[in-house]
This record gives structure tokens, C-alpha cells and sequence, in this order.
């Protein structure tokens, strides 16, 4: 290949052993074969051949038939593996974290045999010319997929992953076949699948931040672009435009960026991608969604309901056209502690003292009573904080925060591991603050970032019990009451599955007896619900 479209492939270690295979009639016959009862088994098998497949001499027609074929067990492979690793909090257990590198060592496996063809390809070999634009809009969709493995794995692409797809995309350019239609069996409900279709897919499913979204949000967001990522072209000239553009650098190691303007000094390698059309038709089926139309009807899959559809397309809107704001919070960084653990980390780090559900009931043990009393002479006396203290420790963290949200990396190790809607409690120099995880990624450095909305108003521990008539008393609950601001009223935060409206919570703790009714449900988190309330007279 020349200069000019340096790709770089999966450097793969001698395997050993003959091929099974080397034509696709053949690829196909040893597939079948291959039971899958033991998916650490055809794992091994399918990866194995696709290495020694890439030691031995294949014509380029026939390599590309034999990938055409594996793309399937690959696609099941990765559905199976992603079941270990998806949206698991980070940093990931080393089971789940072996489960992320073997998605990505199998797909740059079937990359190498797209990457194979493209030297040929340059040279004008005949018996590629005729299927072009199906090699390359297959090498271009299986880097679309690495995107997919990165964003469930909650991990950011790697820089070689973008300059492949970039030299893709700019070879397909040169061969004039950008805009070639293709079809795909593996993909049914696609509309209009090209080149710069599928490369348009990676780079807005890049720009959504898949970091922030739910595994289930990203799939919506992959199945969907697989209808919409035609409505955006990388042009080479810049147009005029009202709204943001999509800038991309064919010679960069990242993806697109969407800008108020270009660029003032573009080179030959810039794109320019323009939403407008995409947004309009986010837009249209958001204001359908509000009129009551069905998320079915409206192509957005029979299987997703309105609020969950309502939720991620206004999110989709706010990363495919809204311009990124910038931060205040000063050049330096700031140093912070974070902790997290739920409601009863909550509970301990903010009310001082750990949730003890028996002690509230008055149900202590013999040994606990007796224990009690040998320490009579110690006041608010708590025998589980030692352990609390180690459980629910504080992690040191630095970035750029104000007191609504924050970015921050984690200086060092902790004993936490972090996920998306997971409360967070915050501590400054000078006070604690609550709040959620809005996003979670871990850099090509390893290092692990995450951004955090902060809630407003101050907030107290409380244990609640929920006022029943029933003879079986439920198990008193920690929570935390958030004082009225004025950007919002008063809410209480509560474990999940507590929520119901015109439920009445009792204060169990010492202090004013207070009752309080559930209202209305503003937020579901990962370990929490958070709710608006009123206060109920005895």
C-alpha cells in the first residue's frame, strides 16, 4: 500500500496448526461443524482460524467471501460476550474485563481479512473491482462494531481504531465508491447502506458518548442510526449553515466534533458533516411521541416504550446539535473526595453515624443489649463504624466542578467502582454535597474519569418506615431529605422500589416525628429513587 492510506492491523502471533479452510465453500462446511454448546470452545476455534488465516496466501475474493461468512459466529460471539462485560461497573472485575479484550481481539481479527484486500484493491485487482464497495463498507462496519465494544465495555476508542476507519473511509473516497449502495443480511433493517453511511454510523454513535448512555440506550442508538446515519454526508467542501457543523479529520486519531463553524485553516483531510436533517427528524418524532403517537409507529422499534424513546432521543438531540458548553471552574483542577455505596453509604457519611435497622426497631440481640450496656458510659456510641469507615471510605478525585456538576478523574485506587445513575456523595472543603453519575470511561491510559450532576439544597440523613396498617411491619429504611432551593422544591431520596404515589413514610430516628407522603416520582437511579413529597399532619 502507499503512504498515503497506512493502515494499521492486529499484529497476531504465529498459531500453529493447519487452516481449515481456504475457500469460502469450505468455511462454511467447517461452521457447521462446530457445535455451540461451548461458547469458550467456538470462541477459541473461530478466533484461531481467523489468525491462521491471516498467515496464509488467499486470494483477496476469496478472503473477502470467507470474512462475509464468519461476520455472523462473530456477531453471535459478540452478543455472548457482551452479556459478561456490558455496562458493568468500572473498574471492571477481571472476569468482565477478560471478556472486553476478547471482543476486541475478535473483531481485529475480522478486520485483518478486510485490511488484507486493500492492497489489492489500490492495485486494481480484477476480481475485486466488482464488490469494492461491499469490502470496504464491511471493513467500515466492523470498526462501527469495535465503537459498539468500547461504549458497552465503558472504555474510549482507541487512537488506531479511528485512523483505520478514517483510512477506510478516504481509500473508499479514492475508489469512488463512497455512495455505492450495498446490501447487508446481517443488518435487515437498514436503510441506504453505503460507505459513508456506515462511517457516518461510527462517528455519531462516537458523538452520542456512548460513556453516558445505558447498554440499552446504546443499542437503540446503534439500531436506529442504522436508518439515520445516511441523513449526514462528509463533504469536502464546507457549506453554509445556520447550526452546527460536524467536523471530521481524516488524519486524526479521534472522531468528529460538532463546532459552531470549521475551521479557519482546513487541510485536504477535513469533512464536513452537517445534522440538520438528522436533527429535524429526531425533533418530528419527539413532538409525535408528545401527541401520542407509538414508538412502533414511528420506527423506533416495538419493543421500546414512550418515556424511554422520549428520554434518549432528547438526549441524542442535545449531543447531535447542541454545542458542547464550556466549563468555569477556573484552569486549575480541584481536588475532591467522593464516596459511594448507595443510601447506606449515604446515610453514614451524611448523618455521622451507620443505618442500624434493628437498633430503630428496639430488636437488639441479647449479646447486642448486653454489649450496650457495658459502653453505657459512651454517647452516640457506634460499634459498625470502624468497618463503615473501611467500606465507605473517601476516594480522592481531581477535575473542574461547580456545585450543579463536575468532570473528575480518580487520583490513585479506591474501593469503589462506579457506574451510570449511582449516588454519589461529594465532599469540598467546606461542605458535602449529593448527587448521581452521569457518565463513566476509562481512557487509553487507564485512568478513569467520571461526570457527576450534584443535586441542589443541603442534605440530612433520616430513617423512614413506611406507615402501614398491615400486621407485618416493614424494615425501617435510610434516606436522605433535600432542602428546598430555588431551582427545585424539597424532595426526599429513598431505596429503589419504594416509590408509590400517596405513600406515607414515618421519621424513625430521634428528633421531630414527621410523616411524609410520596407525590411524584422525579428521578429512578441505579440505587436510589428520588421523589417530591408533602409534609402530612399527625
Amino acid at each position: 500500500m502507499t503512504n498515503e492510506f497506512t493502515l494499521t492491523q492486529t499484529q497476531t502471533q504465529p498459531s500453529g496448526g493447519a487452516s481449515a479452510f481456504a475457500d469460502a465453500d469450505r468455511c462454511a462446511a467447517w461452521l457447521r461443524t462446530i457445535p455451540l454448546t461451548n461458547i469458550p470452545r467456538y470462541y477459541e476455534a473461530i478466533l484461531g482460524q481467523l489468525k491462521r488465516l491471516a498467515e496464509v496466501d488467499v486470494a483477496p475474493r476469496e478472503r473477502a467471501r470467507i470474512a462475509e461468512i464468519v461476520r455472523e459466529p462473530v456477531m453471535f460471539l459478540h452478543t455472548e460476550l457482551a452479556r459478561r462485560y456490558a455496562g458493568k461497573p468500572q473498574p471492571a472485575a477481571e472476569r468482565e474485563n477478560d471478556a472486553a479484550e476478547q471482543a476486541l481481539v475478535l473483531w481485529h481479527a475480522l478486520w485483518s481479512q478486510y485490511s488484507a484486500c486493500l492492497k489489492p484493491l489500490l492495485e486494481g485487482d480484477p476480481d475485486l473491482q466488482g464488490v469494492k464497495a461491499k469490502v470496504l463498507q464491511r471493513g467500515l462496519w466492523v470498526g462501527k462494531q469495535l465503537m459498539l465494544v468500547y461504549g458497552f465495555a465503558r472504555r474510549l476508542p482507541a487512537p488506531a481504531v479511528w485512523q483505520e476507519l478514517h483510512a477506510y473511509y478516504r481509500l473508499a473516497e479514492v475508489l469512488d465508491c463512497a455512495v455505492t449502495a450495498v446490501s447487508d443480511e446481517l443488518m435487515p433493517n437498514a436503510v441506504g447502506v453505503s460507505c459513508y453511511s456506515t462511517y457516518c454510523h461510527a462517528l455519531l454513535l462516537d458523538l452520542a458518548d456512548p460513556c453516558a448512555m445505558t447498554v440499552r440506550q446504546i443499542e437503540l442508538t446503534d439500531r436506529w442510526l442504522s436508518m439515520w446515519a445516511r441523513k449526514v454526508f462528509p463533504y469536502a467542501e464546507q457549506r453554509e449553515t445556520e447550526g452546527p457543523l460536524i467536523v471530521i479529520d481524516l488524519e486524526a486519531a479521534t472522531g468528529a466534533v460538532l463546532l459552531a463553524a470549521g475551521p479557519r485553516k482546513a487541510g485536504e483531510a477535513t469533512r464536513y458533516g452537517y445534522p440538520a436533517k438528522l436533527v429535524t427528524s429526531v425533533r418530528g418524532r419527539l413532538k409525535r411521541l408528545a401527541s401520542g403517537a407509538n414508538p412502533a409507529g414511528l420506527q423506533l422499534g416495538p419493543d421500546t416504550g414512550v418515556e424511554a424513546c422520549t428520554a434518549l432521543l432528547t438526549y441524542l438531540d442535545s449531543r447531535w446539535y447542541a454545542l458542547p458548553a464550556r466549563h468555569t471552574g477556573g484552569d486549575a483542577p480541584a481536588t475532591v473526595e467522593l464516596c459511594a455505596g448507595g443510601l447506606g453509604a449515604a446515610y453514614f457519611r451524611i448523618g455521622g453515624r451507620t443505618f442500624n435497622s434493628a437498633e430503630l426497631l428496639g430488636r437488639l440481640s441479647y449479646q447486642g443489649t448486653q454489649r450496650l450496656a457495658t459502653l453505657a458510659a459512651l454517647t452516640n456510641y457506634d460499634r459498625n463504624k470502624g468497618e463503615a469507615d473501611k467500606i465507605w471510605a473517601w476516594e480522592s478525585w481531581e477535575g473542574h466542578f461547580d456545585w450543579t456538576a463536575g468532570t473528575l478523574r480518580r487520583v490513585g485506587t479506591g474501593p469503589h467502582r462506579w457506574h451510570l445513575d449511582q449516588l454519589v456523595i461529594l465532599r469540598g472543603e467546606d461542605r458535602i454535597r449529593c448527587g448521581y453519575i452521569t457518565r463513566v470511561a476509562l481512557d487509553n491510559d487507564g485512568e478513569l474519569t467520571v461526570s457527576l450532576k450534584l443535586w441542589p439544597g443541603s442534605a440530612t440523613a433520616i430513617a423512614v418506615g413506611a406507615l402501614t396498617t398491615m400486621l407485618v411491619e416493614e424494615p425501617p429504611a435510610p434516606a436522605l431529605t433535600l432542602s428546598a432551593s430555588p431551582d427545585e422544591k424539597g424532595c426526599i431520596v429513598v431505596p429503589p422500589r419504594t416509590f408509590s404515589a400517596g405513600r406515607v413514610l414515618r421519621s424513625l430516628a430521634s428528633g421531630p416525628d414527621r410523616r411524609l407522603r410520596l407525590t411524584r416520582l422525579i428521578q429512578r437511579g441505579a440505587d436510589f429513587e428520588r421523589a417530591a413529597f408533602e409534609e402530612v399532619a399527625r
